[in-house]
C-alpha cells in the first residue's frame, strides 16, 4: 500500500494546530506533552524519505484527537515538535477513515516505490490494533489518511513561517500568503478553518503592507466558506 501524495516537494506548516487550547509556556508544553504521552495512542502516522524537504514526520493522537506532531526538515539539525488538538469535524473525519482502513484486507494490493518514501499507520479501531506500511496505494481511504496527516504538518509549517515573517520579515508575507493559497487550492492543508483567527489578525494588522492585508482578508473569507 503506497502513497501517491508522498511527494518530494512537501510544501514547507499552529503554533497550535486546530481548536484546542494549550498553554504557551515551555513548562506548560512539557507538562502537557508528558500528560499526552501517558494516554493510549489511537492514531499514529510515520513517514520517512531522507531526500524530501520534510525527511521524517511522526503524528501521534489519542482517541480524542489530542497529541503531538514532530517533523524533521531536510538538513535541519533539530526536529520541530508541537502539540496538536484536532477540530471536532477533523476528528470525525479521521475516525471514519480509520474504520475504512481497518476494513481493508490484511494485504491490500500495493506497489513498491521507494522514491516516494515509506508511510506507516498504526490505528486502534473498536479496541483492535491495525498496522499498515506502504509507499504507494490505490486504496482511497489510505490515500486520504496519508494526505490528512501530511496536511497537518504542512499546516504547521505554513503557520510557523507566517508568524516568523510577521514578526521579523513582514516584506516576505505576500509570498508566504501566495504559498499558503496554493496549498489551500491543492488541498494540502488538513484544517483550513483552523487558520481563520491567524488570517483575520493579519488582515487587520496595520503594520503590514496593504497587499498582505488584502490577501489575508481574501484567504480568511476562503477558509470560512465565504
Amino acid at each position: 500500500m503506497k502513497s501517491r501524495q508522498c511527494r518530494a516537494s512537501f510544501a514547507p506548516a499552529l503554533v497550535l494546530l486546530a481548536s484546542g487550547s494549550f498553554s504557551g509556556s515551555l513548562d506548560g508544553f512539557a507538562a502537557q506533552a508528558q500528560e499526552i504521552q501517558g494516554r493510549e495512542t489511537a492514531y499514529r502516522y510515520e513517514f520517512e524519505q531522507p531526500s524530501f524537504l520534510v525527511a521524517r514526520m511522526v503524528v501521534a493522537l489519542d482517541a480524542a484527537g489530542r497529541g503531538t506532531l514532530e517533523y524533521v526538515e531536510k538538513d535541519a539539525p533539530e526536529p520541530v515538535r508541537e502539540l496538536v488538538a484536532l477540530r471536532p469535524e477533523s476528528l470525525a473525519r479521521l475516525r471514519q477513515l480509520a474504520v475504512q482502513v481497518a476494513a481493508l484486507s490484511p494485504e491490500p494490493p500495493s506497489e513498491r516505490h521507494a522514491n516516494l518514501g515509506l508511510s506507516k499507520l498504526t490505528l486502534v479501531v473498536s479496541g483492535k490494533p491495525v498496522s499498515v506500511a506502504f509507499t504507494y496505494t490505490q486504496q482511497p481511504a489510505l490515500l486520504e489518511l496519508g494526505r490528512f496527516f501530511r496536511g497537518l504538518v504542512t499546516q504547521r509549517q505554513r503557520v510557523s513561517q507566517i508568524e516568523v515573517a510577521r514578526r521579523y520579515q513582514p516584506l516576505d508575507l505576500p509570498k508566504l500568503l501566495r504559498d499558503l493559497e496554493a496549498d489551500l487550492v491543492a488541498q494540502r492543508i488538513a484544517e483550513p478553518a483552523a487558520l481563520g483567527d491567524l488570517l483575520g489578525s493579519l488582515a487587520n494588522d496595520l503594520r503590514l503592507s496593504l497587499i498582505a492585508r488584502n490577501h489575508a482578508r481574501r484567504l480568511h473569507a476562503r477558509v470560512n466558506g465565504k
